[in-house]
């Protein structure tokens, strides 16, 4: 049986394990650089809201900004701490380019818009929702443009900060269970400070945590993020931009598809979207079929096992 060494203090012994900070201290370090660093680099660009007004309609080329910010930050904060405070490659964080990335990247888009397109006509069918209009090619052309662009920043971000390091971490602490779970509740906290989000707090918190457990289980199937980043890029791109659904409380001033709703808040989400809602509950089943089919017919079986030890 082996133990500390005599020699090492009260704090020492708490804070490090192996001679690193442990994995749990990791996390936190974690998320106070990447936060205090997307402030400093959004002040250095003169930044202060992606959402200058607070109100709900949030201005694009700000949100691109501030995704953009985040994004450099996420994962340079992640890349420097795995390389010298984790000591563990950075190819274990799931965004490895070796291998058919850039399939899993396509399949996970083609999945968003899947799940979104069963959204909007699960509505549709229940006479929850009602198209109003289309916009011009020219307004389509104008919002995709700065749009697609945030939200793949966006994806990559996100799925950086929840199930790359800090999932990495919290599996090499605790174990997979404890990892899958935590970093589904930290999701679905992290959103709850945008508009609509408590106007029904509990299927708010459903819905988040159910598309936070989807994203998980694809990680776990095909050992990388590029699934997730693709599903949460087209998820948010269909959602908002095409269909016209409020994403996570924020609406947008020209979608491609204008909708009115008349549904339940409990079915269609109210005015946080479909997160909040069965809608999506329902559509992530749907992905989730379509997920264990890809996988049962070996379309994840080519895919380089570049994880840890500790998630073999």
């Amino acid at each position: 049986m082996t133990g500390q060494p005599a020699s090492q203090s009260l704090g020492e012994r708490v804070l490090l394990k192996d001679n690193k900070l442990r994995p749990g201290f990791r996390v936190l370090v974690y998320i106070i650089a990447t936060t205090v660093a997307t402030v400093l680099l959004s002040a250095l660009i003169g930044l202060t809201s992606p959402s200058p007004g607070g109100g709900e309609t949030i201005s694009p080329s700000a949100m691109l900004a501030f995704e953009a910010c985040l994004t450099v930050c996420a994962f340079a904060v992640a890349f420097l701490f795995r390389r010298f405070l984790d000591q563990r490659s950075i190819a274990s964080l799931g965004f490895s380019v070796r291998g058919p990335w850039l399939r899993l990247l396509s399949i996970g888009c083609g999945l968003g818009v899947a799940m979104q397109l069963f959204v909007f006509a699960l509505e549709d069918l229940l006479g929850y929702s009602h198209f109003a209009a289309f916009a011009t090619a020219r307004q389509d052309a104008a919002v995709l443009t700065v749009l697609l662009p945030t939200f793949a920043l966006l994806g990559l971000a996100e799925e950086m900060l929840f199930r790359g390091y800090i999932l990495q971490n919290i599996w090499e602490a605790w174990g997979p269970i404890a990892a899958v779970a935590l970093t589904s509740a930290l999701f679905a906290v992290a959103h709850l400070g945008n508009p609509g989000s408590h106007a029904q707090l509990a299927f708010t918190l459903i819905g988040l945590v159910a598309y936070a457990l989807w994203a998980c289980i694809s990680l776990l199937w095909t050992k990388s993020l590029w699934l997730a980043v693709g599903v949460h890029f087209m998820w948010n791109v269909f959602e908002g931009p095409v269909l016209g659904f409020p994403v996570s409380g924020f609406a947008f001033p020209s979608t491609a598809i204008r909708q009115t709703f008349t549904g339940p808040h409990w079915f269609t989400g109210g005015p946080f979207g479909p997160e909040a809602g069965a809608s999506a509950v329902l559509a992530l089943a749907f992905g989730y079929v379509l997920l264990s089919l890809l996988k049962r017919q070996g379309a994840f079986a080519d895919v380089a096992d570049e994880r840890e030890p500790y998630a073999r």
